[in-house]
């Protein structure tokens, strides 16, 4: 497999909205996705995918107003999780916003998504804010904080 992390096209949003209802339970809809892709100069969409074969096997959306971000989804297929495509798209959204001069960046993450808090903070966030009540089930987020060092 020879993965590859490309900006999302308009063709992809179907399968975005599928996997993010598949894999977080929820999605921000087509019709969402298609307004943020055309209008929303903050947002940036990518899609990672088999090289070769074009199968689609992770989503990663950012929300950029200089000099901050948030990610606003992250994820690779359960078919391909424990790979290191997590890895690679974490490195991916480093060196992104490291080229856009973005010294911080933030994600909210379920409070018991043990296994992406791990992850996250083998990244260096840290756990700063629990927003109550974050999602629609009532579960609260751990809003995670990550400084980038940019001279790196």
């Amino acid at each position: 497999m020879s993965p590859i992390i490309r900006k999302m096209k308009k063709n992809d949003i179907p399968n975005i909205v599928f996997n993010d209802r598949r894999i977080l339970g929820q999605s921000l809809g087509e019709e969402t996705l298609e307004s943020e892709l055309k209008q929303n100069i903050f947002s940036q969409f990518f899609v990672m995918e088999d090289k070769a074969t074009k199968e689609f096997l992770g989503h990663v959306g950012l929300w950029i107003d200089r000099p901050l971000a948030s990610v606003l989804n992250l994820y690779v297929v359960p078919e391909y999780q424990h790979q290191g495509l997590g890895k690679q798209l974490m490195e991916f959204v480093f060196t992104y916003l490291k080229r856009l001069n973005i010294s911080t960046l933030t994600l909210e993450v379920r409070g018991s998504n043990i296994v992406a808090k791990a992850m996250y903070q083998q990244y260096g966030f840290d756990e700063v804010a629990i927003r109550k009540q974050y999602y629609s089930d009532g579960e609260d987020a751990v809003l995670m904080l990550k400084n980038i060092d940019l001279r790196k």
